[in-house]
């Protein structure tokens, strides 16, 4: 019998309605949104590990500054200003000179973005037929919103255009090569790799959007599967005009199937993507411009339809896709 995919798992057995003296207001959205009394708050937690979301062998430093990227992406999403992390991490075995690497990608960044580590746990991996499982990394990564606001998946409504910001597709893309089932020219491969390694999360644009944005997603998963969370979330469908996206100049160098598999269900971009009524449109190049953030109008949202995305290419036929995104879950069988 087959299993719950990731969300229906989460949906089923780890949903309920918020009890207790602090209410979120971002259940199923990227953060936590929280009042506290004293102020409001995004909070976001997210598990990888070795061998899952990292190749065996990634570079240490990549995944230390990657870990805490996805969980500063979900702050982004909110629109909300980083603070603080705390970090979990499950190790095999002390490796020194892996967690000097390791330590200087995360705190690099957390540096960078503002983000203080103030605590955390560290224990070893369970042992299973006597090895012991790889790395794992969890991280709670909390930021500050404005009192009353905070942008979460649902408030999509038809006649919003749907945004996204700078490319999609170039990390799925870079993972495909270096699996050897695709290949790019030697000279694009630093800026795909770069893009898989080591995305940015656009915290800046997150923040900047807070007012003109209806309601926002980062790109985890895939641009369909999360765009498709908005539109579960607000009870609404969307259009997309395939020619719009905005793809690489290494992903354009391959196959148009190829392309389409990884601009819309690729996923781990950690590009946000959007939605923003017309009378809006200059608040968010402004907010673009502000923050040096390319962004794209990708289409438009519609009222509710049987299809919960449409893709069309230039000719106007319909870009059909064997599936939307990632899930953990989702080839598993009982």
């Amino acid at each position: 019998m087959p299993q719950a995919g990731e969300f229906q798992i989460i949906e089923k057995f780890f949903t309920y309605q918020t009890f207790g003296a602090w209410k979120s207001q971002g259940v199923g959205d990227d953060c936590a949104i929280i009042d506290t009394g004293a102020g409001r708050l995004a909070v976001t937690c997210d598990m990888m590990a070795m061998g899952t979301h990292f190749l065996p062998d990634a570079d240490p430093e990549n995944v230390g500054y990657k870990a805490l990227a996805v969980n500063l992406s979900d702050l982004a999403a909110a629109g909300a200003i980083p603070r603080a992390f705390f970090l979990s991490i499950g190790l095999p075995r002390r490796d020194d000179g892996w967690l000097a690497d390791f330590s200087r990608g995360l705190m690099g960044l957390a540096r960078e973005s503002g983000c203080a580590l103030l605590g955390g746990d560290t224990t070893r991996t369970p042992e299973v037929n006597g090895r012991h499982a790889p790395v794992t990394i969890s991280i709670t990564a909390m930021g500050d919103l404005p009192a009353g606001m905070g942008l979460t998946r649902a408030g999509a409504k038809p006649g919003d255009e749907i945004w996204v910001s700078g490319t999609v597709g170039d990390a799925y893309a870079a993972l495909k090569c270096r699996w050897g089932e695709w290949t790019v020219m030697p000279d694009l491969e630093p800026a795909l790799f770069a893009r898989m390694d080591r995305p940015t999360p656009r915290v800046a644009l997150g923040q900047a959007i807070i007012g003109a944005a209806s309601a926002c997603a980062d790109i985890s998963d895939g641009l369909l599967a999360d765009l498709g969370h908005i539109l579960e979330r607000s009870g609404v469908s969307a259009e997309i005009d395939w020619e719009r996206l905005p793809i690489s100049t290494a992903l354009k160098s391959m196959t148009i199937p190829r392309q389409h598999e990884a601009a819309l269900t690729g996923g781990d971009d950690y590009e946000l993507i959007f939605t923003a009524p017309v009378s809006a449109r200059d608040r968010i190049y402004e907010a673009a411009l502000r923050t040096g953030t390319p962004v794209t109008c990708i289409g438009r949202v519609v009222p509710r339809t049987s299809r919960a995305v449409t893709v069309r290419a230039g000719d106007g036929m319909l870009v059909e896709l064997t599936k939307v995104g990632f899930d953990h879950f989702d080839h598993e069988e009982g």
